[in-house]
């Protein structure tokens, strides 16, 4: 109850020693019993002191906090002093109603010290129903003072349109320099949407794009969860003719048969940059996924580059005997790629299966 939340507050804001703690899966905590909490410890450190000053790791996941709660959460972690944290804090913040309302106080979070950059270093924002506006908000507030400092952001799941994704890639391309892994897993960001935030990252020397007005990009993501963004064809051929990705998941986003034909080109020998490449869940025929698997094991163009490719995720798309084979001569070519894919149906069984249905 709000008592024990008050207690944890006051016991603990002076420990020099507590680097981690959870109160996640607490929907009774609430925006109310948070503030008891920072009411707390604002109480035990005095108003020139730093509230839990070893903190590394706080994971308030679905604790039912709300734009009062972030307000008051915001107040104890940037404090007077906050710049005398020794660490970066990793906050999860998942599955709360923190809205668009909320990210007011959260832009003073991420962009808080303009020596030092962000308080965080990873923030988790999954489901919290930021929409537009608070994307808007935050990019705002990283324009005004860069986010240096924050690796992972996660934006999952926030009902993000395109509006929201085009106002995010002007922040993208230069306020968050160290942003090394972003996921916008299941927002509607749409094609042009996602073409947008592509935009602001490097691109690939081989894929045909005039490199010369690079200075402005960002060259430090890495890791990009596009899943279920609608991005369709036109926003995965813009992914994979980006230069930094290591890991980009492309998983259900109707790409189908066409769009595998459409993108094997840009796989054919591998790919110079992408380590771990998701494609799974876009219905694809077999006959595509042939195609696809054939282009990544076609050398005869690659010689430009060595592929890093070393996991091809293509589970939900057709596979048959065919496929195998076509998988079987590509495990030839790059004996140490990896890749995950359903269990072959074999011919007549598909046929049996869709009579069943």
């Amino acid at each position: 109850g709000r008592e024990g939340i008050r207690a944890i507050g006051s016991t603990f804001a002076n420990s020099k020693f507590l680097s981690s703690l959870d109160l996640s899966r607490n929907n009774n905590i609430g925006s109310d019993g948070i503030t008891d909490f920072c009411n707390a410890a604002e109480e035990a450190t005095g108003s020139s002191g730093i509230a839990f000053p070893s903190m590394e790791y706080l994971t308030l996941s679905e604790c039912n906090i709300g734009p009062m709660g972030m307000n008051s959460l915001a107040r104890i972690i940037i404090s007077d002093g906050s710049s005398g944290r020794s660490k970066r804090i990793r906050l999860s913040l998942a599955s709360n109603p923190i809205t668009s309302e909320g990210c007011q106080s959260l832009s003073t979070i991420i962009s808080a010290n303009p020596t030092n950059g962000s308080l965080l270093s990873v923030l988790e924002l999954s489901q919290c129903s930021l929409g537009d506006n608070g994307i808007k908000l935050l990019s705002s507030a990283a324009l005004s003072s860069p986010c240096t400092g924050l690796a992972v952001l996660d934006l999952s799941e926030n009902s993000i349109t395109e509006e929201g994704a085009n106002t995010f890639s002007v922040s993208l391309a230069e306020a968050w320099p160290d942003l090394n892994e972003l996921k916008l897993a299941k927002n509607n960001l749409r094609e042009d949407g996602v073409v947008s935030v592509i935009s602001a990252l490097v691109h690939r020397n081989d894929a045909g794009i005039d490199s010369s007005i690079e200075s402005n990009k960002n060259s430090s993501l890495t890791s990009l969860d596009l899943t279920d963004t609608s991005c369709r064809v036109k926003g995965a051929k813009a992914a994979l003719m980006t230069g930094s990705l290591t890991t980009l998941r492309l998983f259900n986003n109707k790409l189908g048969s066409d769009g595998f034909r459409e993108i094997a080109p840009l796989l054919e020998g591998g790919h110079p940059s992408i380590v771990n490449l998701d494609l799974g869940g876009n219905s694809a025929d077999e006959d595509s996924v042939i195609i696809l698997l054939n282009s990544v094991a076609n050398t005869s163009q690659a010689s430009n580059f060595l592929s890093k490719l070393l996991l091809l995720e293509i589970g939900g798309n057709k596979f048959g005997e065919k496929a195998m084979e076509a998988l079987e001569n590509l495990k030839k070519v790059w004996p140490k790629l990896d890749v995950a894919h359903d269990k072959p149906v074999q011919e007549g069984e598909e046929e049996e299966e869709e009579t069943k249905d």
